[in-house]
């Protein structure tokens, strides 16, 4: 009994002496939508402390696992197009060779591995190889940062640390599945105004076809289309730099809401008044 008892306090005494400090190196995620696809990132992070990082801490032309402890992972559950490569939806460990003029970036599908160094390394398993050019930040970045920056719905993948930068695309092919859609919806009801504002605000939004978006916007019109529809017209207008035919679509747009008297219409016609006297004369 006392060598028990001898026994629980020693465990106790020992439990009593661990330090509860923060991780050195901890766990960054990055979950984020991009079009239809959700990628996650999953990396450690370590931070520079004082060290040079580029070219020692991380050295020159040898296989880097881009963090501490496991290796780094990203994942995305729809295909992508990397390097011109479409690669299937999955988690892929993220590697890359840095220099001083061009990294070297791998996906490989073993995710097991630490790839503490070059020898863990199985080309069998890499499913894209791309060269990245390095720039130089003016922002010191003192932790290792992985981000992603999304245009027309296609995602950049942005690695930083110290006052190194890399970063290239991932198409997520969103936007012409978006197309596709909105050609398929349209085709299936032609007929409803609320589709083809959606069409429309989709296209403007993304800067595609203005021509496109006031034939869609006149159609929803002429089958009653509501405020929103008629906003769209006057944004689209101004951007084709037709102001004499957004005055008109703005006056439009006024009378609609004197007789309509949606909610907070009065501030509409205000906001219009305004919009109307700070469009310049073609």
């Amino acid at each position: 009994m006392k060598k028990l008892l001898c026994l629980l306090l020693l465990i106790t005494e020992i439990s009593f002496a661990q330090l509860h400090l923060p991780e050195l190196s901890p766990v960054g995620q990055v979950i984020q939508p991009v079009g239809y696809t959700t990628f996650q990132i999953r990396y450690g992070r370590p931070a520079a402390r004082k060290r040079k990082i580029m070219g020692g801490l991380v050295p020159y032309k040898t296989l880097w696992r881009t963090g501490a402890g496991k290796c780094s992972t990203l994942s995305f559950d729809q295909e992508v197009v990397i390097n011109n490569k479409t690669i299937p939806a999955g988690i892929y460990a993220f590697l890359a060779i840095p220099d001083e003029r061009e990294w070297t970036v791998m996906l490989n599908t073993d995710t097991s591995k630490i790839y503490g160094h070059p020898s863990e390394y199985d080309i069998k398993n890499e499913v894209v190889r791309l060269q990245v050019n390095p720039v130089k930040t003016k922002r010191f970045y003192e932790s290792l940062t992985f981000d992603l920056d999304i245009a027309h719905n296609d995602a950049i993948f942005v690695l930083s640390w110290e006052n190194t930068r890399i970063e290239f695309p991932i198409f997520t092919l969103s936007h012409e599945k978006a197309v596709a859609e909105i050609s398929k919806g349209l085709a299936a009801d032609p007929e409803n105004p609320e589709r083809l504002a959606q069409a429309s605000y989709y296209y403007f939004m993304n800067n595609e076809s203005p021509d496109q978006i006031l034939t869609w916007l006149d159609k929803a019109l002429a089958l009653g289309g509501d405020r929103w529809v008629y906003e769209q017209k006057v944004d689209v207008l101004e951007r084709m730099k037709r102001y004499s035919d957004a005055r008109k679509a703005a006056s439009t747009a006024v009378d609609f809401l004197r007789k309509t008297k949606p909610v907070e219409w009065e501030e509409g016609v205000s906001n219009y008044e305004k919009r109307l006297k700070g469009l310049p004369k073609e």
